[in-house]
């Protein structure tokens, strides 16, 4: 509101409470959503949503610009989760081998924990259009582990190395090794083969990629040890 003096603008007090309340209607619908998808599965209605939280559909969609916004945000929030178990396990404490089973064990985990959010992500990428999110996620989580890998490389005397490729690289690999075990009906592996393929799989390639670096490790190494080298 503009202040007929001529004086600094004024800041409508009603204006500022309805955006507080909207943006706090906004979580708990979007919380509400995350629980649906849970329940229901990926592909909800927003019919549903609305019965789930006593609104009549169009009251419910007072609260966002169309359905894409309530996707983005539904989106949003299911990263939020899935990088909430994972960050604490981009560390490299303990050996190699226990980094690789925490990394792929922590992933592999919250996917069993939450198909449905794990299939929404999926739907949000390939089929509700923009899905930078999800794959900004994917890249953040890969520049976290080259960061580590270049930590210890630079303490093992190698300054220059492409392990961002690396390491995007087995992010990839991991991931789409999930989402394709989760859609087969007929999974020729169980959880625990999968997790140890997958551990075996991403020694494999970082062995290899060391290698051609002139380092050599064993998988049992402990991290620490090297960056004190």
């Amino acid at each position: 509101m503009a202040d007929r003096t001529g004086g600094e603008p004024q800041i409508d007090g009603r204006s500022t409470r309805w955006g507080e309340h909207k943006a706090q209607r906004q979580v708990e619908l979007v919380d509400a959503a995350v629980a649906l998808i849970e329940d229901e599965g990926a592909r909800f209605r927003v019919q549903r949503l609305a019965e789930r939280v006593g609104l009549p559909r169009s009251v419910l969609y007072r609260h966002f610009k169309d359905r894409a916004h309530l996707d983005g945000l539904i989106r949003r929030r299911v990263v939020e989760l899935f990088m909430r178990r994972m960050e604490p396990t981009l560390t490299f404490d303990g050996t190699i081998e226990e980094a690789v089973q925490r990394v792929v064990g922590a992933h592999l985990d919250w996917v069993a924990q939450h198909p449905r959010l794990y299939a929404y992500m999926g739907v949000g990428e390939h089929a509700m259009g923009d899905g930078s999110l999800v794959s900004d996620t994917k890249t953040a989580i890969a520049m976290m582990l080259s960061d580590r890998f270049s930590d210890v490389l630079k303490a093992l005397g190698v300054s220059e190395a492409p392990i961002r490729s690396v390491a995007i690289g087995i992010v990839g690999f991991v991931d789409t090794s999930v989402n394709q075990w989760m859609r087969d009906e007929r999974r020729e592996q169980s959880e625990e083969e999968l997790r140890a393929m997958l551990c075996r799989s991403v020694w494999a390639v970082l062995d290899a990629a060391l290698r051609d670096l002139g380092v050599e490790l064993s998988p049992g190494q402990r991290v620490a040890d090297l960056e004190r080298v």
